[in-house]
């Protein structure tokens, strides 16, 4: 093998490792999602619904901005990549109309919980996607906060199958 094969074969076995986590080894975890919003009081009322109440404020004046964190109770988290398979389906829908990018926030309940949650966030006025969850990822049921009613964020509530 000459010197260039070499540095290509060396510069591919790299790459290789690299990608498999081998170098560097450093972990990154999720910190926050920042979510820009043009009606605070629906939003902090939407979160409260959830269960989820501002805990902190801080203004950033460099940036223009007060933020409001809500703490996030997390078991285990992950970043889901939406492969649209189906050209005539939600996620194709929403990648022609706005681009890629964030496509909704899915937060879980436990078995159960899912019903009385959409039953309370509809008499509250919240729309949904759907009538009645459906079958998601995980083997989870599903349902969506329409982002008409929920500044402009698609919301997931999900909870484990019985």
């Amino acid at each position: 093998m000459g010197t260039a094969q070499s540095r290509v074969v060396l510069f591919a076995f790299s790459k290789y490792h690299f990608l498999m986590g081998q170098f560097p080894k450093i972990q990154v975890s999720l910190n926050h999602i920042g979510v820009a919003v043009s009606d605070l009081p629906q939003m902090k009322k939407l979160f409260l619904l959830l269960g989820l109440p501002v805990d902190h404020v801080e203004s950033v004046p460099d940036q223009g901005v007060n933020t409001h964190f809500i703490p996030l109770p997390m078991e285990r988290g992950f970043v889901e990549l939406l492969e649209p398979t189906d050209q005539a389906g939600s996620v194709q829908k929403s990648i022609d109309k706005r681009g890629p990018g964030v496509h909704h926030l899915s937060f879980a309940v436990k078995k159960g919980e899912l019903e009385p949650l959409v039953k309370q966030l509809r008499s509250e006025g919240y729309r949904f996607i759907y009538e009645e969850p459906k079958l998601g990822a995980h083997s989870m049921k599903v349902n969506f906060i329409h982002p008409a009613c929920a500044g402009g964020i698609l919301i997931e509530l999900m909870e484990p199958l019985p």
